[in-house]
């Protein structure tokens, strides 16, 4: 069984990425997002258990110490992670390895993906 991908943000940033991924990708299984717009921390914490149960599943969110990041901790059981600072290249990596890696070892690929991605540029 491949590991499960929840995105939790702010507004549609998550729909936005599943989408954008789902165009270079096809659609996957168990890989969803939603939304924390008018969510208390309560609904946040029920809305990702319901989805993530006690099953392999990396959340991945938009940014540390927020509702979605810590909403999203306190509702993990073992065998499951939250990434923040979700981006394209680190989901497009989570579709292309959750297959052959265990959730730590995905996550660790992940967090090291997401920084190899960043890059500045300069005036040409």
């Amino acid at each position: 069984m491949s590991i499960g991908g929840l995105i939790v943000t702010h507004g549609r940033l998550g729909d936005i990425l599943i989408e954008e991924c789902a165009r270079l990708m096809g659609e996957s299984e168990h890989f969803i997002a939603f939304s924390t717009h008018q969510l208390s921390g309560i609904e946040i914490s029920e809305k990702v258990k319901k989805f993530i149960e006690d099953k392999p599943w990396i959340v991945f969110v938009d940014a540390p110490g927020t509702a979605p990041a810590i909403r999203s901790q306190v509702s993990l059981v073992a065998g499951q992670v939250v990434i923040t600072g979700v981006n394209l290249p680190v989901l497009l990596s989570f579709l292309v390895n959750r297959e052959s890696l265990g959730v730590e070892q995905l996550a660790n690929k992940l967090i090291l993906d997401g920084k190899r991605s960043q890059e500045m540029l300069l005036p040409l």
